[in-house]
């Protein structure tokens, strides 16, 4: 009797124990899930953190671009006024020109009606060097319009020169203009999600054909005025995206949905 008492302590006691370690080893398990969740939440908290902090820098960029454009339009009216100004030399030196030209004519018509006063009176070719006094100062006179010509001349080179450079300079900064205007307008364009298979983890987004992608590019999921998450760019068909889902960026609570609008993580800059 006493030996059957024995063996059921026995029993009793290596059941106990069984059951002890088997709580343990539970025990240890959940201990052990919780750290592992506890470590999801800290990594998915971080990547939330990161991309309202690249919203934020997004937005920064596209002044950036807005405000460099604004600077070439104002470079772009300084040319476009040099110009006016050249123009307006220009002529103001083609006008003094003729008025040369119309000195000189008429001190060349006077020279010639003189010879040929002296050349009826003494006979014969008369030199301007035979003719003393009013001869000599109407070759000064031509010498200074001879030479008043040529400076004018030279500055109407000089002027026109000037007016063509601007014409070049503004010719080349509209284009430059032209370029990054479409590209800043780029920035502000938006696809937006047409299916969304959480299944395989991947969405298919429409873009419009203005909005500036690459392979490269970076996307983010917008609802509404607010930024939840991140997509990664797998294959691009015309204005079709394939794209994974970033779900350790998503906001919590929040899943992409077809609707979502998806714009550009890093705008184009120039």
């Amino acid at each position: 009797m006493k030996a059957i008492l024995y063996v059921l302590a026995i029993v009793a006691i290596g059941a106990g124990g069984w059951f002890s370690y088997d709580s343990m080893n539970k025990f240890q398990n959940l201990q052990d899930a919780r750290k592992e969740l506890d470590s999801q939440n800290e990594a998915r908290k971080a990547n939330i953190k990161q991309t309202k902090k690249d919203a934020v820098a997004m937005e920064a960029e596209r002044e950036a671009a807005k405000k460099k454009l604004a600077e070439t339009e104002a470079n772009r009216d300084n040319a476009v006024s040099n110009e006016k100004l050249a123009k307006k030399e220009a002529a103001s030196w083609n006008s003094k020109i003729a008025e040369q030209k119309e000195k000189l004519e008429e001190i060349q018509n006077l020279i010639t009606q003189i010879k040929k006063t002296f050349a009826e009176q003494l006979g014969g070719n008369v030199e301007l060097n035979q003719i003393p006094g009013l001869v000599k100062q109407l070759e000064d006179e031509l010498k200074k319009a001879n030479k008043d010509l040529e400076e004018l001349n030279s500055n109407v080179e000089v002027a026109e020169s000037r007016v063509a450079s601007g014409e070049a300079q503004i010719e080349n900064l509209n284009e430059r203009i032209a370029k990054r205007a479409s590209r800043i307008s780029g920035n502000s364009a938006e696809g937006h999600i047409t299916a969304v298979n959480h299944d395989w983890g991947f969405v298919s987004v429409s873009v419009p054909s203005n909005m500036p992608i690459t392979s490269a590019s970076k996307l983010m999921v917008k609802r509404g005025s607010s930024y939840i998450g991140k997509l990664k760019i797998n294959a691009i068909e015309g204005t079709r995206i394939i794209a994974d889902i970033d779900y350790q960026s998503m906001t919590p609570g929040m899943v992409v949905q077809p609707g979502d609008h998806v714009v550009l993580t890093k705008p184009v800059t120039n």
